[in-house]
């Protein structure tokens, strides 16, 4: 009787939206690896949805989250040192494969230094970085330093491909993440103020003021508008938010989203969420004056919003630095929607099928398990 065969797969995220997806597939491996008769151990960087998924988290998102030039740089010595405790919980773990979900800044220099090391295990990138975007030069990192990269927005595929990345073309996972739809609409407005600190620490002030000012028009209650608590926060990240007597909920985000009329949303996948989900929602960010500064210098996209990115029209208004306002994030909510809801139709069209996680979990055990 043959013995059953083992693998180690390290799964590397640092912010929610890779928790989610790593989480999705976290069990989708372990569906796969028992069905092929398959002994799987998981380890990594990630989050509760990840760990609750069976996989044996190292360093939670929370302390790995930076957004900005100007905020990288000064938590360099963090990132720097969190990036040598990831190198050496891959080295300790010995996987098969490293799986670097999103968090390319991060992943990326993870990736490179494995590859400098001759490092056997199989390196996976899964969410490309935007390189139709900016830094053009990353994909020629990836080329070098992955044996594979899945991008998950359908235009990226061929623009890897001709510079001689090897793709998996697999889909987008948050498709497999989508909830039923909800019996209605009885939120008038659901805040996603983001997930790092710095995000909330520039945005909930703002959008806390214009609930304030909506609610000095009549326009809701403070109870009836929500805020999506993010993956790893607290209570006590949201002063702001309790203060002004909104409610506050953790781990609702998707449910939140499709009982809201409306929703301000910072740029990010919770644009792509809400679209899926059908909530009429802008895009609101403010970040440091040197990171903005820096960004519209390198940056060769007209929209940040995925939305908008997909459809190349501005179909959600992008509330962006000096244009993130109480009267603009007012003013957009009280326009007519009729045009988001239609466009987002389009953007489910242009996505298609869903199963990406599944999709991937049985390439990644063909490789590793082929011969």
């Amino acid at each position: 009787m043959n013995a059953r065969r083992s693998l180690r797969i390290f799964l590397l995220a640092g912010e929610a939206s890779g928790d989610a997806y790593g989480a999705a597939l976290a069990r989708a491996l372990a569906e796969a690896c028992e069905a092929h008769g398959t002994d799987l151990r998981l380890e990594g960087w990630g989050g509760d949805a990840m760990e609750d998924a069976g996989v044996r988290i190292h360093k939670h998102i929370r302390d790995t989250s930076f957004m900005g030039f100007w905020e990288v740089a000064t938590h360099l010595r963090t990132i720097l040192g969190n990036l040598r405790k990831a190198h050496e919980d891959v080295v300790t773990f010995q996987p098969d494969a490293v799986v670097f979900i999103d968090f390319p800044g991060f992943n990326m220099r993870l990736a490179k230094r494995l590859a400098r090391d001759n490092h056997p295990a199989m390196r996976l990138q899964w969410v490309a970085p935007q390189v139709w975007a900016w830094k053009a030069g990353r994909v020629r990192d990836l080329a070098r330093d992955c044996h594979a990269v899945a991008p998950i927005l359908p235009f990226e595929a061929d623009v890897l491909s001709q510079a001689g990345v090897r793709v998996w073309d697999v889909g987008h996972p948050l498709l497999d993440l989508m909830p039923e739809p909800a019996p209605s609409r009885d939120i008038p407005l659901v805040l996603l103020p983001g997930s790092r600190a710095q995000e909330l620490r520039r945005h909930l002030p703002i959008m806390v003021d214009a609930v304030n000012k909506g609610v000095a028009r009549g326009l809701w209650q403070p109870s009836d508008v929500h805020v999506a608590g993010a993956p790893g926060r607290t209570e006590a990240d949201y002063g702001a938010v309790l203060g002004a007597g909104l409610t506050l909920q953790f781990g609702q985000t998707q449910e939140l989203l499709g009982r809201a009329k409306f929703a301000w949303v910072a740029s990010g996948t919770a644009t792509l969420e809400a679209a899926l989900i059908g909530t009429p929602h802008a895009v609101a960010y403010r970040t440091s004056v040197a990171s903005f500064a820096i960004a519209k210098r390198l940056v060769r996209v007209k929209h940040i919003g995925l939305p908008n990115l997909l459809l190349n029209r501005s179909l959600v208004p992008e509330l962006i630095q000096q244009d993130m306002t109480a009267d603009n994030l007012l003013r957009a909510t009280q326009e007519s929607h009729d045009d988001q809801r239609q466009g987002f139709d389009e953007v489910r069209r242009i996505l298609k099928d869903s199963n990406a996680s599944s999709r991937l979990a049985h390439r990644l055990l063909d490789e590793l398990t082929q011969g």
